[in-house]
């Protein structure tokens, strides 16, 4: 193992974890990167280099340059067996440009960009980490009051029962290619043939059919509106419903959205009140629901505004004894980068948040 970590040294390496795929590295000699994950904390094992990148990739605000890294490596959930060519041309949607224009430019960027980022964990305090990627963390505020805090990209997560989106108020979902939740949950839960072409838009198509049931074609519904869908293909990780909450509203003649604070009480109150109503209808019944951080994208907000906005439609619910509350509701929180995770820990803990007791 190298005894001091060299950019150029990682820049090598992370052009063979390119060419070679996460999967096939446990024989490929990267030192740098080995010395890498050993010193951020993650155990050595034949997939610390991939849980390292993913923590870096994780950890990234920039949506596109997220996004191309995220190809570029292989670290969005069922792309580590995808050949480097098959990345490579996904990375280069993120960018609209072709994959011979990404190689010769951006993908140079990439990778001293993402070497630069390895350093800078060294030199990053603990406290400002707030959960590693892929962790999730039970707390509980007292008065029976409980909830899970998870941080990872959307296709990682796992075996809860509902899964909310924010959505805007024409539902319509983020470009497959971009990197909101919107867009991860479109491109997850699509449905494609054996060379990796879309077949079925799956969510995105259900949401109009439910528009034209609905007489709302190219009309906004109401803010705090909630849409439930099939899954798709994420039945395959164990959830089981989709709700895009409308929560976004476009500013007219710009690309940036306003997230209004009532809009999310009602999506949170809808959201409850239409898990209630399905839940005996699927067996076994649903029992779980994970929502976002409302805004916290394209919306602009910063993420403690935007954990302000949704703790304050959970807390009326339980203050107010609501009977969708009272089912026993397991609530999980989504957030994807360090600054999302950070922020609601501080401010779970100044709530007097406490880790729950195992078991």
């Amino acid at each position: 193992m190298p005894s001091v970590i060299r950019h150029a040294d990682l820049v090598a390496e992370l052009r063979t974890v390119r060419e070679r795929g996460l999967l096939r590295l446990r024989h490929s000699p990267l030192p740098a990167l080995a010395a890498a994950a050993g010193a951020a904390g993650e155990e050595l094992t034949p997939s610390a280099i991939a849980s390292l990148l993913e923590r870096v990739v994780g950890g990234m605000t920039d949506g596109t340059l997220a996004t191309a890294c995220a190809y570029t490596f292989g670290v969005v959930a069922g792309t580590r067996d995808w050949p480097a060519q098959s990345r490579r041309r996904r990375a280069a949607e993120a960018y609209a440009v072709s994959p011979e224009r990404f190689r010769k430019h951006h993908e140079h960027l990439i990778m001293e960009y993402v070497a630069e980022e390895i350093l800078r964990l060294h030199d990053r305090p603990a406290a400002e980490e707030g959960l590693p990627v892929g962790a999730r963390r039970r707390l509980t505020l007292g008065h029976g009051r409980r909830l899970t805090l998870c941080r990872m990209p959307v296709q990682a997560l796992r075996e809860v029962d509902i899964l909310v989106s924010s959505e805007n108020v024409y539902l319509e979902m983020s470009k497959i290619f971009k990197s909101s939740l919107s867009a991860g949950l479109r491109a997850a839960a699509a449905r494609r043939n054996e060379a990796g072409e879309l077949v079925d838009d799956v969510l995105q198509r259900e949401l109009r059919d439910w528009q034209r049931a609905h007489g709302r074609e190219g009309l906004a519904v109401a803010p705090g509106t909630v849409v439930a869908t099939s899954p798709g293909e994420l039945a395959w990780t164990g959830i089981r419903r989709i709700y895009h909450a409308a929560t976004a509203i476009p500013r007219t003649h710009t690309n940036d959205y306003d997230v209004d604070p009532t809009g999310t009480l009602r999506a949170v109150r809808n959201a409850f009140r239409l898990a209630g109503r399905e839940r005996e209808t699927f067996t076994p019944p649903l029992r779980s629901i994970c929502f976002p951080l409302f805004g916290a994208g394209r919306g602009g907000l910063d993420p403690a505004t935007s954990f302000a906005y949704l703790w304050a439609g959970l807390e009326a619910l339980w203050a107010g004894l609501e009977a969708e509350l009272q089912g026993a509701w397991e609530v999980h929180l989504l957030t994807r980068s360090t600054a999302s995770s950070a922020a609601v820990l501080r401010a779970l803990t100044e709530l007097g948040a406490r880790p729950a007791a195992s078991g």
